[in-house]
């Protein structure tokens, strides 16, 4: 039988996060021992995720009675056309700007929890070198949540779902895995385009590039003082023509990435069935 179907899946994410709690207790108890808060550190807490999604996948693999060898199951990266390139940046470009100005309307409606605060400026905050944010949110980051989430979750759930139900579900619960009301809404937003994306393309390439995009794009612009996009105390939102200008740089990204990707999908068809036409 498939695997993970939608509460193994959900399973699979409590999974992740007890993993990461225990992992931390040590952590904790001994930086009290030599007096370090080492549960603080950037480079701690990156290692902890790291180290976490390892054991999760190491779970599915015995779960489903496979081997580090299967790696290309759960993590099913092709190449894809160049020309997919183009229309991708051009999507991120404006899910961007829609996704900064969504969450400051939810954290203007709902507070990030102050525990999420303290982790997230530990990982990618000022204090924390611009380098080992990048590393943590631009490669690592797109890596392990794409594999888990666009590789795990989407591929068992298309099992038992059709297309749209498991693109709906795997971005719901990549909202709520992130744990902060303001990111739900930007979470779902980028979760179903990576999830449709891997659908189109049978590849966890272009979800990853786009992750990975959008992340560096974030924290680069966060640290960079431009009002807007910076986090300051006092919420500032970007002016109404800049929001529908990135709504429809979006839409216009999102349709041409469709319609290339079904173009090279039409023309791999032909060319499979050519030989044959000539046996």
């Amino acid at each position: 039988m498939a695997y993970p179907n939608l509460k193994q899946s959900i399973w699979l994410l409590v999974l992740l996060i007890l993993i990461g709690a225990g992992l931390g207790i040590p952590v904790a108890i001994l930086g009290t021992i030599i007096d370090q808060p080492l549960h603080k550190s950037p480079y701690v807490l990156w290692l902890l995720t790291l180290a976490s999604f390892v054991l999760v996948v190491h779970y599915v693999l015995r779960r489903t009675e496979r081997t580090w060898s299967s790696w290309s199951d759960i993590m099913p990266i092709k190449a894809i056309s160049w020309q997919l390139l183009l229309p991708l940046v051009v999507s991120i470009l404006g899910l961007l700007i829609v996704s900064l100005e969504l969450g400051k309307v939810m954290m203007s409606l709902a507070p990030t929890p102050e525990v999420v605060k303290d982790t997230l400026r530990g990982l990618v905050g000022k204090k924390t070198s611009y380098w080992l944010a990048f590393y943590g949110a631009v490669i690592q980051t797109p890596i392990i949540e794409e594999a888990l989430f666009r590789g795990i979750i989407v591929g068992g759930l298309l099992a038992y779902w059709s297309k749209y139900k498991a693109a709906i579900w795997s971005a719901i619960l990549f909202g709520i895995y992130h744990l902060n009301p303001a990111q739900l809404p930007v979470a779902f937003i980028l979760g179903l385009v990576f999830a449709w994306w891997i659908i189109q393309t049978g590849s966890l390439l272009p979800c990853i590039l786009g992750h990975a995009l959008n992340n560096f794009l974030a924290i680069t612009l966060a640290r960079s003082g431009i009002p807007g996009f910076k986090n300051p105390k006092a919420l500032i939102f970007l002016p109404w023509w800049v929001v529908v200008c990135a709504v429809l740089l979006a839409a216009i990204g999102l349709w041409w990435f469709y319609q290339v990707s079904k173009r090279e999908e039409t023309d791999q068809l032909e060319a499979e069935v050519e030989p044959e036409r000539h046996c």
